[in-house]
């Protein structure tokens, strides 16, 4: 008998212990006067008769907030967000009849006071969960003076190369500006990020594996940039000015008027840069036809980008069930360019080209995008359907003239002259419609359309300057039109599930995609329709409060842009082209992560694994024809890669904040279908560092390095590189404003070196820059803006 009832009370044991801690809390968050879902919000879980924290939590971008593993008791919750009053609500009653308990919370100005509670706290530079991680570009000294391309640098995951190409786990990544395609994120993101101010961007997210609902497109994930929108109530703004060292300078200023239902916002900046370009390319090609050649090109590129950046939006609460809103988008970057590539050509036999080339470039680039939504509710919580519609024109004019000037083999004129002008404009419009319904407790369904409708007009216009008629003729070889059409029509839907500590969401993103290329010089019309499913899946177990187990998958897709199908030939000079390819297909990735969480009021460690599968993987081939160099994107038969990172942040005693991220990184390349017989793999790792320490409550200092070990190519590698940075900032008006300096590149080792080497080619590149750029700033806040905010009550039931 006493055997028997120890056994039953050894199975019935593990329920007592659950039952007396599965109390949960959830509810949802909103701006009073607006209704709107408020994400970021810090919520405090306290004892009643007390003022010690039992638990936190931060509602996510729906509002939305989870607490779990509570033991009987009585409790109230502590809500606390930038310019909003600070709450404090009715109390909360866990009990064995009653341990799930609902309370939605709006947060407005205040009017009842409790000053002898005073809540305090600061926006984490990184906020880490177990689907995405966000970086908070306000907590960022550098973002205070420098561009999106440099803040991205410190961003866990991300890479930043010398020429601004960003990649997410060593691949290529989606670029979302909120949450929305942009033209400009496309081939030109680079160029696009490296005017973008930080100081316009609220935080940066990083989504490894979306679910369904997102687009599948990009290998290592979605990067999305979120600009600021204030949501304060009254007058709010802010100005931020900014002068560095070789003639840079920028300058911002913000602006949001709330009264109530309606929330009027904007901002503009302007940014003057400079940048400078040393690269050293050594070639040499042996074809077995002809003798061994030597190539040597050393450019020098300087530049001074321009740019103009506005937002402007409203949003209006029409009642408690419906709400609307409109926002656009400007963006212009206008840029002189001067080049001077020295090249000497020899054989074994001796020189047979030496020569200068100049170019003298002037660039133009306009973004214009005017989002619209309506969004109802249908009463129950988490119960509505939104509507959207986004549109974007972005025309791109690159206007090239080159004077050829010999030293060896002189022609007449002893030089020749050629241009270029490059028309490329973009047409995006995408229209979403997404539904989502909180089934029960534990149950949610999203359904949705997302369709895309693109179009790319590339027009290019060569000409040569004929000495003997004393005019420019135009180049056939050098003038031609290509348009790609690319409509994408998808259906999504997920559904989530949660048993008590478990936890799964399943996807399913079916796409229609209908392509056109037209390359009207040659009336080459190459149409391709297709129809491909995506799954996804999310399985999650808690532990508890602080500490989670997730395991996800999705199928991803990365589609071709519209000059990588262009076949005709684009000419950089006359031994340098590079050609599209109208029959590169999409790449295919499969992609699994595993994630562990773990966090406490210190720290927060989050290690992952994952793995990648791709096949008809993009790669950039070049081939050597008649002493031509030919440069192509080509698929691979297939690339695998594995890796593990780990993303540690620590707070130590409130004076010092490190964060760590270092990421390491098995890469498997299989280009046998490209002439390439053997497999070519590699262990590649990086590191993120970021520190903060808190002189004073006025004053910080912040250094933030990364580095980046070599990596493979299918014909070679990248080798090293490394960046450190230096910050510092003190706050002035009462914490009002604050004056900063900031230095990029402190030991100005940021460079870059490729190797290629194949049968007929091997190539050193080597590039550096003017990278060590110092900034001397300040910025001011104005309007209602509260550091510390007085609780209200709520005695709502």
């Amino acid at each position: 008998m006493f055997r028997k009832t120890l056994f039953i009370s050894l199975l019935l044991f593990p329920y007592f212990l659950f039952a007396q801690n599965n109390g949960v809390v959830t509810g949802k968050v909103t701006e009073a006067s607006s209704g709107q879902p408020l994400e970021f919000v810090t919520l405090m879980l306290m004892k009643s008769g007390d003022q010690i924290i039992i638990k936190q939590e931060i509602t996510d971008n729906k509002g939305q907030f989870r607490i779990t593993g509570l033991t009987d008791g009585t409790y109230y919750l502590l809500a606390s967000y930038m310019g909003l009053d600070n709450l404090k609500t009715s109390t909360l009653v866990i009990s064995p009849s009653s341990k799930k308990l609902v309370k939605n919370i709006s947060l407005s100005g205040g009017t009842k006071k409790l000053n002898e509670v005073t809540v305090t706290g600061k926006k984490l530079l990184y906020s880490n969960s177990i689907d995405r991680k966000i970086y908070n570009v306000d907590q960022d000294i550098m973002a205070k003076s420098g561009s999106a391309s440099e803040v991205l640098q410190n961003v866990p995951l991300v890479q930043v190369d010398i020429d601004g190409n960003v990649s997410l786990r060593n691949s290529s990544a989606t670029i979302l500006i909120n949450g929305k395609v942009s033209p400009i994120m496309g081939k030109n993101a680079a160029a696009a990020l490296q005017q973008l101010p930080a100081n316009s961007i609220e935080r940066i997210e990083v989504i490894t594996n979306p679910s369904a609902k997102y687009k599948p497109d990009g290998t290592g994930g979605i990067i999305n940039i979120v600009l600021k929108k204030n949501m304060k109530r009254g007058l709010n703004g802010g100005i931020t000015a900014n002068s560095g060292n070789q003639d840079r300078y920028n300058a911002s200023v913000n602006l949001n008027y709330n009264p109530g239902k309606v929330n009027v916002f904007g901002s503009y900046n302007i940014k003057h840069d400079y940048r400078l370009r040393h690269t050293t390319n050594k070639r040499q090609t042996n074809t077995g036809a002809s003798s061994a050649i030597s190539y040597l090109d050393e450019v020098t590129n300087s530049s001074r980008p321009f740019s103009n950046t506005a937002t402007f939006g409203m949003e209006y609460a029409i009642n408690d069930k419906n709400s609307l809103g409109i926002s656009g988008n400007y963006y212009l970057r206008t840029m002189h360019k001067s080049d001077l590539t020295t090249k000497l050509i020899a054989r074994t036999s001796g020189v047979i080209s030496d020569y200068d080339r100049v170019r003298n470039n002037d660039e133009y680039e306009r973004e214009v995008d005017g989002t619209f939504f309506f969004e109802h509710n249908f009463g129950k919580e988490d119960h509505n359907i939104r509507l959207e519609f986004t549109a974007a024109h972005s025309p791109e004019i690159e206007d090239n003239r080159f004077v050829n000037t010999y030293r060896v083999n002189i022609i007449p004129n002893k030089e020749s002259r050629d241009n270029t002008l490059i028309k490329q404009t973009s047409d995006n419009q995408q229209l979403t419609v997404g539904y989502k319904n909180q089934l029960g407790d534990d149950t949610k369904l999203e359904l949705g359309y997302d369709g895309q409708y693109n179009r790319q007009d590339l027009d290019f216009f060569g000409e040569d300057y004929d000495y003997t008629l004393k005019k420019f003729l135009t180049s056939t070889t050098k003038t031609n039109r290509f348009i790609y059409n690319e409509n994408i029509h998808a259906f999504y839907g997920t559904l989530e599930q949660s048993w008590k500590k478990f936890g799964a969401m399943l996807g399913l993103r079916g796409e229609y995609a209908d392509l056109k290329s037209h390359q009207l010089t040659t009336s080459i019309v190459i149409p391709n329709q297709y129809f491909k499913v995506y799954p996804t899946f999310h399985l999650s177990y808690k532990f508890s409060n602080n500490r989670q187990l997730q395991l996800n998958y999705s199928r991803r897709v990365q589609r071709p842009e519209g000059d990588d199908l262009n076949p005709f030939a684009e000419y950089t000079d006359d031994n340098n082209i590079r050609v599209g390819n109208p029959y590169l297909q999409p790449e295919i990735i499969h992609s699994v992560e595993f994630g562990y969480q773990l966090k406490n009021d210190h720290f927060s460690i989050l290690p992952g694994i994952y793995y990648r599968y791709k096949y008809n993987g993009f790669t950039s081939i070049v081939n050597e024809l008649n002493g031509i160099f030919i440069t192509s994107q080509q698929n691979l038969a297939s690339d695998r890669a594995l890796g593990a990172d780990v993303v540690f942040s620590a707070n130590v005693k409130d004076k010092l904040n490190i964060n760590f991220t270092p990421n390491v990184f098995y890469n498997q390349i299989d280009g046998s279908n490209l002439g390439y017989g053997t497999k070519r793999n590699t262990i590649t790792w990086s590191a993120n560092f970021n520190s903060t320490y808190t002189i004073t409550k006025s004053t910080a200092l912040q250094v933030n390095s990364n580095y980046r070990s070599a990596r493979l190519t299918p014909q070679g590698k990248y080798l090293p590189s490394f960046v450190l940075n230096f910050g510092a900032r003190q706050e002035i008006f009462k914490k009002k404003g604050s004056v900063y300096l900031t230095i990029s590149d402190v030991f100005k080792s940021q460079r870059q070196k490729t190797q290629l080497s194949s049968i007929v080619l091997i190539q050193d590149v080597f590039t550096r820059s003017n990278s060590r750029i110092a900034y001397l700033g300040m910025s001011y806040n104005f309007g209602i803006l509260k550091k510390k905010k007085d609780l209200t009550f709520d005695n709502t039931l």
